[in-house]
C-alpha cells in the first residue's frame, strides 16, 4: 500500500519557475445513489492506494484521505494551472472505470452500466488565511510603504 502523511503544520507555499502557490482543496464525491459500496478493507484500501497513484502521475498531492462507505473525502493541493473540474474528472473517471476492472462481482452487487461515481462533487478552497484577513490585506494596501 502507498502510504501518505498528515502533518499538522501550516503549510509552505510552493515555488516554481513563474509563480508561487499555496491551494488546496477539500473535495468530496459520493457513490451513485449513494450506495455503501465500499465495506472492505481490501477495497478501500486498493482505491486509496489508485488514488494515490493517480494523484502522482498528475502532478497532485493528496494531504488527507478518507474512504467512506458512500463517499470519499480528499485533501488535495495542485499546481495553479490545474482546474478542479480536470483533476477531479480524472480522479473519478479513472477510478470508476478501474474499480469495475478490479473488483467486478463486488461492484456489480451494487452498480450497473459500469457507473459508480455520482456526476456531482463538491470542493472548498483551504487556506492558512481567512476572507476577512485578505479582503482588509487588500483594501488597506494604499497604507502601506510601497515596496
Amino acid at each position: 500500500m502507498v502510504m501518505f502523511k498528515f502533518e499538522n503544520e501550516v503549510s509552505k507555499p510552493i515555488k516554481e519557475r513563474s509563480y508561487v502557490y499555496d491551494l488546496h482543496y477539500h473535495v468530496v464525491w459520493v457513490t451513485k445513489y449513494r450506495v455503501h459500496a465500499f465495506n472492505t478493507d481490501k477495497v478501500v484500501n486498493a482505491l486509496k492506494d489508485k488514488l494515490l497513484e493517480i494523484a502522482k502521475d498528475n502532478g497532485y498531492t493528496i494531504e488527507a484521505m478518507e474512504i467512506m462507505p458512500n463517499h470519499v473525502h480528499l485533501l488535495i493541493s495542485a499546481k495553479p494551472k490545474v482546474s478542479v473540474t480536470v483533476m477531479v474528472k480524472k480522479l473519478k473517471g479513472i477510478t470508476g472505470k478501474w474499480l469495475f476492472q478490479a473488483f467486478p462481482d463486488e461492484m456489480r452487487k451494487y452498480f450497473w452500466h459500469s457507473h459508480i461515481w455520482s456526476p456531482s462533487y463538491y470542493v472548498g478552497s483551504v487556506g492558512n488565511t481567512t476572507e476577512a484577513i485578505v479582503k482588509k490585506y487588500i483594501e488597506t494596501q494604499k497604507e502601506r510603504p510601497f515596496k
